[in-house]
């Protein structure tokens, strides 16, 4: 069963994912970044992108980052990456 805080934070990292997409890329508009926008395909991040969104991310959700972090199915869509670190959090 999915908990409360877990969809939560779901909910928190996905709009965190996406502010932090459109933060590195001014000309995208915001319609065309949503929950199943790939990280893999869209060319919304490079791969330094991808290393400061995960570190952003476990500094404001507190959780480590370790090497299945950047497993490629975390970065099939937005909302994979935000179950990732709804996970996490919950395991820190």
């Amino acid at each position: 069963m999915v908990e409360r805080h877990d969809i939560e934070t779901r909910d928190a990292a996905r709009e965190a994912i996406r502010a932090f997409i459109l933060g590195r890329n001014p000309g995208l508009s915001p319609d065309s970044i949503t929950a199943q926008t790939s990280l893999v395909t869209s060319d919304a991040l490079d791969s330094i992108g991808v290393l400061d969104l995960m570190m952003e991310l476990g500094e404001r959700f507190g959780f480590e980052i370790e090497e299945d972090a950047f497993a490629l199915a975390h970065f099939e869509s937005i909302d994979a990456l935000a179950a990732y670190v709804a996970t996490k959090r919950a395991q820190a």
